[in-house]
């Protein structure tokens, strides 16, 4: 074990045995890793420091959240005996955000030292109920419906665009290589999420796939608003410009304003029109999800 790999893996948490940190590192280490002994946190203000600290925590826990999200879609449709190719692009999703959280954590240690490891995170929840394990095939494809749509079409979808806005305003080159690495996967799980609504559709009943767009995606929206947009409605930002570059020191911080623009943004440019192609009337899901 490299002593680089051993301080990220005491940053994440206890370290395992040289076995396990291996089986670990051979899946997540898929390409070279951001350099986080490069950064010096000395030439930024405290403040900023543990404003980043804070940013990259929450982001970790959102990843780790992912992880526990996928491995549900993973075991209901293993047990719905879904193709193996499902089964496949969902472990690469799983090994996906193991290794986004684990980077993520790694860079709110880097800007403050005391930030909380995995053993103090939060519990994740799921924004769905449990799976139907004891149900038809069906029943447990139109769970799957739901989970995909609401965590790879909205979620992976709308992630991208504040990703790639995150790489262009980082002015530090480890908080931009971190951002970039993580980028590099979100496209592949939209894609994901899409090909597998897109599979999952016809094999579910009509009830069903109506609940999907008179109930699931309305809710879905509310919530992905509310924690997405700052509080921000799309109308105050009418007329306005983005502006998305780099400026003052930044070590991958949106503002809320930019969050929120881009937010609207990818949900008028993506999603809308991904859920278009399957069907759906994103605009009523939208005006609906009061």
């Amino acid at each position: 074990m490299t002593p680089t790999t051993e301080r990220g893996l005491e940053a994440m948490g206890e370290v395992c045995s040289s076995s396990l940190s291996a089986m670990h590192r051979n899946q997540i280490g898929r390409e070279p890793w951001p350099d986080l002994s490069s950064f010096d946190p000395s030439a930024y203000p405290v403040a900023l420091l543990q404003e980043a600290s804070e940013h990259w925590a929450e982001r970790a826990r959102a990843e780790h959240g992912s992880v526990h999200q996928f491995s549900q879609v993973s075991h209901a449709l293993c047990v719905a005996r879904a193709p193996l190719e499902v089964q496949g692009a969902l472990a690469r999703l799983i090994t996906d955000e193991v290794r986004h959280a684990e980077l993520c954590a790694r860079m709110a240690a880097a800007c403050a030292p005391g930030a909380p490891r995995p053993q103090g995170w939060p519990t994740p929840q799921a924004p769905w109920e449990e799976a139907p394990l004891e149900g038809d095939q069906q029943e447990i494809y139109a769970w799957a419906a739901r989970a995909v749509l609401i965590a790879c079409c909205l979620g992976e979808t709308i992630s991208r665009p504040l990703l790639e806005a995150v790489v262009i305003v980082a002015t530090d080159p480890v908080a931009e290589a971190v951002g970039r690495q993580i980028l590099r996967d979100e496209q592949l799980h939209a894609t994901f999420g899409w090909e597998l609504l897109a599979w999952l559709l016809p094999r579910i009943r009509d009830f069903e796939r109506e609940q999907l767009e008179r109930v699931t995606l309305p809710a879905a929206f509310a919530a992905l608003e509310r924690s997405t947009s700052c509080g921000i409605s799309a109308n105050e930002l009418a007329h306005t410009t983005l502006t998305i570059r780099r400026g003052s020191p930044n070590l991958g911080i949106l503002s809320e304003r930019q969050q929120a623009q881009l937010f609207y943004m990818a949900l008028e440019g993506e999603v809308f029109a991904g859920l278009r192609r399957l069907g759906f009337d994103p605009a009523s899901a939208w005006a609906n999800r009061h």
